[in-house]
């Protein structure tokens, strides 16, 4: 079994690092594994693998309900007390349109629709005569292409829950892409 836990170690190590991707949290997470299973009473396990794979699945679990749990209590906590009127979150909206449009036309023309428009997917491969899957790929990728426009030109600070705090322009970012 020593030999099957050493093969195990840098498959599993990856696996976590992937769901994870904290390098520390997932050393730490499958050291966790293996003492889980160390204590686990493996007399009648018939695959290893499946069950170490298995007590990494509810390790990462059991992270991340703990990780949301603080989360929430800070977030709960209030830090500022100042009353502000801005809205970062409208300020950030305010601004979209401007990176959309330098988007690929392909990308520019289903973001509007999907995003701004908010018209469901399928309805948009219906108008425009698509695959669906080819334009529920084509929305992922313009939202990857969207997001690289905003952190090469915006700092967006969110809070715990994907909340937006503030937004704030990088110096060198032009006017008409600017968040400010």
């Amino acid at each position: 079994m020593d030999v099957q836990i050493t093969q195990l170690y840098n498959p599993l190590l990856g696996y976590i690092k992937k769901r994870v991707r904290n390098i520390e949290d997932a050393e730490d997470l499958t050291q966790d594994v293996f003492f889980k299973l160390a204590k686990s009473n493996n007399d009648g396990i018939d695959n290893l693998k499946s069950w170490v794979y298995t007590i990494a699945k509810n390790t990462i679990t059991d992270y991340y309900r703990k990780k949301h749990l603080r989360t929430d209590r800070i977030e709960e906590a209030s830090f500022f007390k100042e009353e502000t009127t801005e809205n970062p979150g409208q300020e950030l909206s305010n601004c979209i349109g401007a990176f959309v449009q330098q988007l690929p036309e392909e990308y520019r023309e289903l973001l509007i629709l999907s995003e701004l428009k908010e018209v469901p997917q399928k309805e948009i491969a219906a108008q425009l005569n698509m695959n669906y899957v080819t334009v529920r790929s084509k929305v992922q990728r313009g939202r990857k292409k969207l997001k690289q426009l905003f952190e090469g030109c915006c700092v967006v600070l969110q809070g715990g829950k994907g909340s937006i705090m503030d937004v704030t322009s990088k110096s060198g970012c032009e006017k008409k892409t600017s968040c400010d």
